[in-house]
C-alpha cells in the first residue's frame, strides 16, 4: 500500500500580499489567500483523509540550499525589503508583493520542498503532497514575481542533486500559467527536465511558446506544452499518454516533482482551462505510475497555484487521491462530464508532439 506524506504548517498562512491592485486599482481580492490552504486542509480533514498521510516535519531552507537557484543578492534584497515593510504591503517584482512576514513564509515553503525530497529519498514514504505556501514557480535567480519569491521546485531539486547526489530530476508543471523561474532556472541544464503544461496566451505573455526548448547541453530538455484555452481532463490526459509519459520514460529521472498548480481547474478566476477532480486524480495517478516503474515511486508534488476557493480544495483533494490510492466518498458538486477532445486541442497535441520530437525520437515511434 502506498505511504503518502503530507506537509502542512500554519506558519505558511502569515505571508499576506495584500488586495490586488491592478492599473492602479484596489481590486479588494487577494487571489493568494491564506484561505487556499485552510479550506483544502479542512476539506481532507472532513473527509478523514489527513490521518491516513503521514505527517512530515520540516525546517526553513537555509541559505545554502536556497543559493542553489538564487544569488546571494537576491536573498539579501529580500530579507531587507520585508524586514523594512513593516505594517504595509510593498511591491516585491512584477505581480509579487508582500510583507514583514513574506520572506521568512517564502523560505519555510522552500524549507518544506526539500524536507519532502528527504522523505522519499531516505525511504520514509513513497510519495509526498506538501501544502505549502508561497508558491514559487514564477520566481527566478534574482526576482520576485507572479506571487511566487523563491523557487521551491528548483531549490528542493537541487537539494536533491547536491545532498543525495541525483543525476537526473524532472519538474512537471502542471499550474495554468507558464513555470517561466523554473524554465530559466534549468535552461542550460541536461539534469533537470523541466516540462510545463499551461494555457497558452495566459500569464505571462512572454514566454511558454513551444520553440523555447533549452540551450546549450540543455537543448531539448525544456519542454513547454502551450494548450488551447478550454482544454479538458481529456486533453490534459492526452498530453500526458502521447508526450510528457514518453518522455519521462526515456529520460529515467530519478526523483518526479510535479508543481501542483491547481488553476487549471474549470473555476479558477485566473484560468480558462476545464480540469476536474477526476481530472487531476488520473494526472497524479499516472506520474505515480511511472514514478514506480523508473525511480521506486518518489514522486513530490508542491502546491503552486489555484485561486478558486470553493474548489481548489476538490482539486487538489484529486490529487491527493492519485497519490496516495485513498479514495474519499465525497461526491463534486461541480462535477461534469468530460467533453471530447475539440478539433484545435488535437491539432495542438500534435504539433507539440512534432515539435518536441526533433529532441525526443521516442514521440515518433
Amino acid at each position: 500500500m502506498t505511504k503518502t506524506g503530507f506537509i502542512y504548517d500554519e506558519r505558511f498562512l502569515e505571508h499576506s500580499a495584500g488586495h490586488q491592485v491592478y492599473a492602479g486599482a484596489d481590486c479588494g481580492e487577494e487571489f493568494d489567500s491564506p484561505l487556499r490552504l485552510v479550506h483544502t486542509k479542512r476539506l481532507l480533514d472532513a473527509l478523514e483523509i489527513t490521518p491516513r498521510l503521514t505527517p512530515l516535519g520540516f525546517t526553513a531552507a537555509s541559505d545554502q540550499q536556497l543559493l542553489c537557484a538564487h544569488s546571494a543578492d537576491y536573498l539579501a534584497s529580500l530579507a531587507a525589503r520585508c524586514a523594512a515593510a513593516g505594517d504595509t504591503i510593498v511591491q516585491l517584482g512584477d505581480d509579487a508583493r508582500g510583507g514583514s512576514t513574506t520572506e521568512r513564509t517564502a523560505r519555510l515553503a522552500a524549507g518544506a520542498a526539500c524536507a519532502a525530497v528527504d522523505a522519499v529519498l531516505q525511504g520514509q514514504v513513497d510519495n509526498v503532497y506538501a501544502l505549502i505556501r508561497p508558491s514559487g514557480h514564477h520566481a527566478g535567480r534574482d526576482f520576485s514575481m507572479g506571487y511566487c519569491y523563491y523557487n521551491n521546485a528548483v531549490v528542493a531539486a537541487r537539494h536533491a542533486q547536491a545532498v543525495y547526489g541525483l543525476e537526473r530530476v524532472a519538474i512537471i508543471d502542471w499550474d495554468v500559467h507558464h513555470g517561466n523561474g523554473s524554465q530559466a532556472l534549468c535552461y542550460d541544464d541536461p539534469s533537470v527536465l523541466f516540462v510545463s503544461l499551461h494555457e497558452e496566451d495566459n500569464y505571462p505573455q512572454d514566454g511558454g511558446a513551444s520553440d523555447e526548448a533549452g540551450e546549450g547541453a540543455g537543448l531539448g530538455y525544456n519542454l513547454n506544452l502551450p494548450l488551447p484555452a478550454g482544454t479538458g481532463n481529456k486533453g490534459y490526459l492526452a498530453a500526458f499518454d502521447e508526450i510528457v509519459l514518453p518522455v519521462l520514460h526515456h529520460y529515467r529521472p530519478q526523483l518526479i516533482l510535479i508543481s501542483a498548480g491547481q488553476d487549471a481547474n474549470a473555476y479558477d478566476p485566473l484560468g480558462r482551462m476545464r480540469l476536474t477532480r477526476d481530472g487531476y486524480t488520473a494526472l497524479a495517478a499516472r506520474l505515480k505510475t511511472l514514478a514506480e516503474q523508473v525511480c521506486d515511486g518518489r514522486l513530490v508534488a508542491l502546491q503552486e497555484g489555484g485561486y478558486s476557493l470553493p474548489y481548489l480544495p476538490i482539486a487538489t483533494l484529486g490529487v491527493i487521491e492519485g497519490l496516495s490510492g485513498q479514495v474519499s466518498d465525497f461526491v463534486d458538486p461541480h462535477h461534469f462530464p468530460a467533453r471530447s477532445i475539440a478539433p484545435q486541442e488535437r491539432t495542438a497535441l500534435d504539433a507539440l508532439r512534432q515539435s518536441h520530437a526533433r529532441y525526443w525520437p521516442t514521440l515518433t515511434e
